[in-house]
C-alpha cells in the first residue's frame, strides 16, 4: 500500500471520528485508543523515506545477528568483504543525495534498482516485505475502525428510533 493512499486513510478515520461526534458513546474512548495506536504505527513505519526504515531495520537485525538470536546471515552474497556482512549499510543506501534518493522515482523502486545489482541482501527483502507487512496491517486497523465507527452510529441511530417510537 503506498504512503498517500495510507495517509488518506488515516485522515478519513480521523475525520469520521471528529465528525460523528461520539463523545458519549460508551466505544468512544476505545475508537480513539485505537485510532492512536494505528496512527502511531503508521508513524513509524513512514518517518522520513523507506532508505531510513531499511536502515533502522537493517541496523536491528545486524544487532541480532551479532547476538547471536538471527542465524540467516544479511546478505548470501560470495563476496567477504560486503559492507552488510561488515555491519554496514551499502553507500549509496546511506549517503544523503545520492542516487538512491533520486527524485525521479519513489524509494521502493530505488531500493528495488539496488537488489536488481545485489539480489543476495536477504536483510533488505525482509525490511522491505515487513513494512508492507505493516502497512497492511494499519490500514486494516484503520477500516476495521472505520467499520466501527459506522456500527456506533447505527446503535445511537436505533436507540433513537427505538425511543421516538415510544413516545
Amino acid at each position: 500500500m503506498d504512503r498517500e493512499r495510507l495517509l488518506d486513510l488515516r485522515e478519513e478515520t480521523e475525520d469520521k471520528l471528529k465528525s460523528l461526534e461520539l463523545g458519549r458513546h460508551p466505544k468512544a474512548p476505545e475508537l480513539d485508543d485505537r485510532f492512536d495506536e494505528a496512527n502511531q504505527r503508521l508513524e513509524s513505519i513512514l518517518i522520513g523515506d523507506i532508505s531510513e526504515w531499511v536502515g533502522r531495520f537493517y541496523r536491528q537485525r545486524y544487532q541480532r545477528r551479532m547476538n547471536g538470536e538471527r542465524e540467516e546471515p544479511l546478505c548470501k552474497c560470495q563476496n567477504p568483504r560486503c559492507v552488510l556482512k561488515r555491519g554496514e549499510l551499502p553507500y549509496g543506501l546511506r549517503r544523503r543525495g545520492s542516487a538512491i534518493r533520486d527524485s525521479r522515482t519513489t524509494g521502493r523502486e530505488r531500493l528495488a534498482t539496488y537488489l536488481d545489482g545485489h539480489p543476495e541482501a536477504v536483510v533488505i527483502d525482509e525490511a522491505l516485505e515487513r513494512q508492507e507487512e505493516l502497512a497492511t496491517e494499519v490500514s486494516r486497523e484503520f477500516r476495521d475502525i472505520q467499520r466501527a465507527i459506522n456500527q456506533a452510529v447505527d446503535d445511537v441511530v436505533n436507540d433513537n428510533v427505538e425511543t421516538v417510537s415510544i413516545l
